[in-house]
């Protein structure tokens, strides 16, 4: 379904839109538009957004690193280490004690 109500299009649309409709129909098609389907004269003219600056080409990510011979992989490692250093610092004497109590008691067979 399209928003003219069929192929015919411009049925109870705004006069602005069914213009820009038919303006699409005949450029689609090669031919004039059809006539009196220009823009209603006594409609307000839309304003015209101004064109976007030319932006530059973004630069290829590795232009943005240092040169070296790391991979991805140990690059991480080496990122994330001072953290996974702090996180074990705090959490691993908890982890090992929980263990070596369960062990201790699995072997004796304790409760």
């Amino acid at each position: 379904m399209t928003a003219g109500g069929g192929k015919g299009g411009g049925q109870g649309l705004d006069p602005n839109l069914a213009a820009i409709l038919e303006s699409i129909r005949a450029s689609v098609s090669g031919a004039a538009p059809a006539p009196g389907t220009e823009a209603a004269e006594d409609a307000p003219a839309q304003p015209v957004a101004p064109p976007l600056p030319a932006q530059p080409a973004p630069r290829p990510l590795r232009a943005n690193l240092p040169p070296s011979d790391k991979t991805v992989e140990e690059f991480l490692a080496d990122l994330i280490r001072p953290q996974v250093e702090a996180w074990l610092a705090a959490h691993l004497p908890e982890i090992v004690q929980k263990l070596a109590a369960d062990e201790i008691r699995r072997l004796t067979g304790g409760k």
